[in-house]
C-alpha cells in the first residue's frame, strides 16, 4: 500500500485510519492518441485520502462501460462472491474466476494517467473522450457518446419518478 502515495499523506496516515474511497460526480476526460486518459483530480484526491494507489479496471459481461475499482474494494467484491451462500461452491468458483479474468491492474503515473487496454477500445467504441462517473464503491468509465445516450434514457426514467424523488431530496 504505500507506493505512489505522497509523503505528506503517509506522514498523517498513522494519525487516522484510512477511509474507504467513495466516489461522486461526473468528469469528462480526453483520450490521447496513445489511448491514455487521466483520472480526474477530484477522484485522484479521494484515492490519495483513502491511501489507495492500486486500481483494477474491468468489463463485466456486456456492460457498455468499464468499472474502475480500488484494489481493496475489488477484493471485497471477490470475497463477497466467495462467501455468498446463494451460490454453490462451483458457482462461487465460476463467478469469482470470471470476475478476476475480466479485470486488469491499472498503474496510474504520478499525475493519474493510465492507458486504456486495447482490448476494450474497439469493443466499447472509445474515441476521443471518456466520462468518469463516481459511484459509492467504484467508478464507471464510459465512452462519451454511449454515456450521453444512456443518460437520456436515465433522465426519462427519473422524470417518471419525479415527485417521489423530490420528496426524498427535500428531507
Amino acid at each position: 500500500m504505500g507506493e505512489n502515495i505522497p509523503a505528506s499523506v503517509l506522514a498523517h496516515a498513522a494519525d487516522r485510519p484510512a477511509e474507504r474511497a467513495t466516489f461522486q460526480g461526473v468528469h469528462d476526460r480526453k483520450i490521447t492518441s496513445n489511448n491514455q486518459v487521466s483520472i480526474p483530480d477530484l477522484i485522484k484526491s479521494v484515492l490519495d485520502d483513502a491511501l489507495e494507489s492500486k486500481l483494477v479496471l474491468m468489463r463485466w459481461l456486456r456492460e457498455p462501460f468499464l468499472r474502475l475499482y480500488t484494489k481493496s474494494q475489488f477484493d471485497v467484491v471477490i470475497d463477497s462472491v466467495k462467501q455468498n451462500p446463494e451460490f454453490s461452491i462451483e458457482e462461487r468458483a465460476l463467478v469469482s474466476g470470471a470476475i478476476s479474468k475480466a479485470a486488469v491492474p491499472i498503474h496510474p503515473d504520478s499525475q493519474g494517467r493510465f492507458v486504456l487496454p486495447a482490448k476494450w477500445i474497439d469493443t466499447l467504441n472509445f474515441k476521443d473522450k471518456v466520462v468518469f462517473c463516481g459511484l459509492p464503491t467504484f467508478i464507471e468509465v464510459w465512452p462519451a457518446e454511449a454515456y450521453k445516450e444512456d443518460q437520456e434514457a436515465v433522465q426519462q426514467k427519473l422524470e417518471q419518478l419525479g415527485p417521489k424523488l423530490t420528496n426524498l431530496l427535500n428531507m
